[in-house]
């Protein structure tokens, strides 16, 4: 299931702004569509994250947002010069696709509560999926167009649809709570928790210019599209081994790890802004595939710590959008007309000092954690997770 989603993302969402622009949309307009797509993932995640634990109903959502986005990507391709119809539903696709990875991944984390592991071997498979897909539609685009996009998305969604359908509903365990519903103000209460979506907020405010405009930043350094998939692929192959062997890096406390990704996300930012040719840029890549390789079991790990049970499809989500959607929205109102205006030096520049931030915030607390321990901890937190 996350090989196929994955790919499915890989055949046409991932490629979809490349498509815009080479429609005739211009880089300012693209970066304030993005920042409404974003705002309305934002949205999505946090209404569905909160819908499926109040429902137990991780597998319905999934059926029913991914036929839903299928559809809307479908639509976007069809009707990507229509300016109503691509305002509409490009925010539409964000709404419904935004929460699908979430849900799949606290899938995992409830089907497998023995494997503290699971979610990361799995997302290993997604990702290795993800590489070959980019590499292969990038290849394809160039000779033989934008076509692709559709029916390879068609093919794979098919795939993950029909596995889906013969997966059970994630299991709910009770945790003490009865039947009382924990409120997600709870989420607010866990300073821990707040630190480590601030840290990985300002870490996607770093990254998010630079993944939306890569396409662009290519251009500038003399690539074109086909070397969006070779980036993607070669980036890929570096994260699969950070996270195939999560549990072994588990000996190194969360907080190291928290700082090790961050600081891997800053060298991303200083390989794009030293960029004199493709490959910089394709160096660059490999270090936030890094980053992302130590942040992702990092974040489900925390996140797991220092939240209810019952809400964990919430604090998951708010954590995705913390490092996903609100900082990319942010990033994306500004980051295409600071391109356009001054140029990509000036943009990683802002990527450089959103990242000092993520860094002095994983610094603070790696110390909070030293020196106290959380007052709010749901949940015996097994050592072998």
């Amino acid at each position: 299931m996350q090989a196929a989603y994955w790919s499915f993302n890989a055949a046409l969402p991932s490629y979809i702004t490349a498509y815009m622009l080479s429609c005739g949309m211009n880089a300012s307009t693209l970066g304030y569509l993005l920042a409404v797509y974003l705002f309305c993932a934002l949205g999505g995640s946090l209404f569905w994250g909160r819908w499926i634990d109040i429902h137990h109903a991780s597998r319905c959502f999934f059926l029913f947002g991914n036929v839903f986005a299928c559809a809307l990507g479908i639509l976007l391709f069809i009707f990507v010069r229509q300016p109503v119809i691509l305002f509409i539903a490009y925010p539409l696709f964000g709404f419904m696709s935004g929460p699908i990875a979430t849900t799949l991944d606290a899938w995992v984390i409830a089907s497998f509560p023995e494997r503290g592991d699971a979610v990361s071997r799995s997302r290993s498979f997604a990702t290795l999926g993800y590489a070959f897909v980019m590499l292969l539609m990038g290849q394809l685009i160039v000779k033989i167009g934008y076509q692709a996009m559709p029916v390879a998305a068609l093919a794979f969604m098919a795939v993950n649809f029909i596995t889906a359908l013969f997966q059970p509903e994630a299991p709910f365990t009770e945790d003490g709570g009865g039947a009382s519903r924990p409120d997600p103000k709870e989420l607010l209460s866990s300073r821990l928790y707040l630190l480590l979506a601030a840290s990985v907020f300002f870490t996607g405010m770093c990254i998010a210019p630079i993944n939306n405009l890569k396409v662009l930043l290519f251009e500038n350094v003399g690539g074109n599209v086909s070397y969006l998939g070779w980036d993607n692929f070669i980036g890929c192959l570096i994260q699969i081994p950070f996270l195939m062997f999560a549990g072994k890096l588990r000996f190194i406390r969360a907080e190291k790890r928290l700082l090790a990704g961050s600081m891997a996300a800053m060298f991303y930012a200083l390989f794009v802004l030293a960029a004199k040719s493709p490959g910089m840029i394709i160096a660059g890549t490999m270090m936030n595939n890094i980053s992302f390789g130590l942040l992702f079991p990092t974040m489900r790990e925390m996140t797991e710590r220092f939240v209810h049970p019952r809400l964990r499809n919430t604090a998951h989500s708010m954590i995705d959008v913390a490092y996903g959607s609100f900082s990319g929205m942010i990033a994306s109102s500004f980051s295409g007309r600071v391109l356009e205006s001054s140029g990509s030096a000036s943009m990683c520049m802002i990527c450089v000092c959103m990242e000092l931030i993520a860094i002095a915030i994983a610094f603070f607390l790696i110390f909070s954690c030293t020196m106290r321990k959380p007052q709010r901890l749901w949940g015996k937190f097994k050592m072998n997770f």
